[in-house]
């Protein structure tokens, strides 16, 4: 894979997507905005690492990314600009090579502010299918319009308007705001970027696991659902995914906090960034990721580039996620969730996206102020995209998987290889819990650990 080639295909393809070489600009507490000037572009970083590592090694560790140079992989989980030119780049590229050339890793992070991961899947295959057509023909000029559509006001103009009163499981989440949270509003996004980046570095020892699960196991969990169910009611592979990593990790949570309790300053910074302190917590919350674009039928949405994500949340007793877990626990968890999936109407994404907006501290709250419950774990979903047809010219990549962002009690599902079916997890959170979950009967029965 030449660099060179790379460099050329990757901003040729920022041209179709120059929102990627914008400034973020905070025009009120609260309101940010991203403008691009084309006499002051903020161009993304692009880096390449040259390592010692040998490929054979790195895929005979399941391509643990621990293993993986010091610099190669920058996500983080707030948008961070350096403290002397406070610049904060849009997106980031690097290009790892292995000991002999051997082959190489290339890691892209892009901020979400531009785009959720449907847009960031979308610009990879635009950056691979003007790559392809340079390694074709080093001279080529022409690589044809890009189909997706940047115009961020088509999503305000197509957005329902809030009709009825606030959704019972929007208001159980509803957090008050305070000084702190308004303070948060009035820094730049730079110095709060980097504030909520050293306190969450301060706070927790996070890692990363990773553990796949068969599209057999998939199947046989979702066929004992459906027998068990009373109903004719549709069950997919994300209810039996969510419903079986809602129960194991709550059971592991649990469990961790009962062995091993933190205590000091750090713990309170740890309660403070990412949960309640209570220790007999009655609710469990379980966030997931929810692409719009779908769910408000409007022709202008179908590549539509920008953050269209909202979150699906679900709640469950912790009583009963403590039961063990038998068919019938199951069935109930993910029926839960399919019911919580089939509530994201248009009143829905109304009602969130107009309560996110509604007060310029909202976003800031749940990172500042305790949350009324204190078990939550927060889901994406990727296993449907389509991340092994992403050919730069060189073939399709032997493993695709999200970066480490630190950022604990969160969770990522991703499509294994298409020879060999089935759908990773990668799981970031403290030592403690990942060691649970890998003891934890019923994950350990569905899951194969990876790294």
């Amino acid at each position: 894979m030449s660099t060179k080639l790379l460099k050329r295909s990757f901003y040729r393809a920022i041209e179709d997507y120059p929102i990627f070489a914008g400034r973020l600009h905070q025009v009120q507490p609260g309101k940010l905005e991203i403008v691009v000037d084309s006499n002051n572009l903020n161009l993304p970083t692009f880096t390449e690492i040259q390592s010692n590592l040998d490929f054979d090694k790195f895929e005979a560790a399941n391509f643990n990314p621990a293993l993986l140079p010091d610099g190669a992989m920058k996500p983080t989980a707030f948008l961070t600009g350096g403290f002397q030119n406070g610049n904060i780049k849009l997106a980031d590229i690097c290009i790892v090579r292995f000991k002999n050339d051997r082959g190489v890793v290339l890691s892209v992070t892009a901020a979400h502010a531009v785009v959720d991961a449907f847009g960031l899947n979308m610009f990879m295959h635009r950056w691979a299918e003007i790559n392809r057509k340079l390694v074709a023909d080093s001279k080529a000029t022409k690589f044809g319009a890009s189909n997706t559509e940047h115009n961020r006001n088509i999503l305000q103009k197509v957005l329902p308007t809030p009709q009825g009163p606030l959704l019972d499981v929007l208001r159980k989440m509803y957090i008050p705001g305070g000084y702190l949270s308004r303070f948060f509003t009035w820094l730049s996004p730079e110095t709060r970027g980097k504030i909520l980046e050293t306190i969450q570095q301060v706070s927790a020892d996070i890692s990363i696991s990773c553990f796949y699960v068969s599209c057999e196991t998939i199947d046989r969990l979702r066929q004992s659902v459906k027998e068990i169910s009373a109903t004719n009611q549709r069950v997919s592979d994300n209810d039996i995914l969510m419903a079986a990593i809602t129960i194991a990790y709550a059971q592991s949570s649990l469990k961790s906090e009962s062995v091993h309790t933190d205590t000091g300053f750090a713990s309170w910074l740890k309660s403070a960034l990412f949960g309640s302190s209570s220790k007999n917590p009655k609710t469990f919350v379980t966030m997931e990721a929810a692409d719009i674009r779908h769910r408000i039928l409007n022709e202008n949405l179908e590549n539509y580039s920008g953050n269209s994500a909202i979150d699906m949340i679900v709640l469950n007793p912790i009583e009963l996620l403590q039961m063990p877990t038998t068919p019938d626990i199951l069935t109930q968890v993910a029926l839960d969730m399919r019911k919580s999936t089939s509530g994201i109407t248009g009143e829905y994404i109304a009602q969130v996206i107009h309560g996110a907006n509604s007060e310029s501290d909202a976003v800031f709250r749940p990172l500042i102020y305790n949350a009324r419950v204190a078990e939550m774990l927060m889901v994406s979903n990727f296993s449907r995209f389509t991340l092994y047809t992403t050919n730069f010219g060189w073939g399709v990549p032997q493993f695709v998987a999200p970066a480490n962002t630190k950022f604990p009690k969160s969770a990522t599902f991703f499509p294994a290889h298409p020879s060999k079916g089935g759908v990773y997890v990668n799981l970031i959170d403290s030592a403690s819990i990942l060691q649970q979950m890998r003891i934890n009967s019923f994950w350990a029965e569905i899951t194969e650990f990876v790294y």
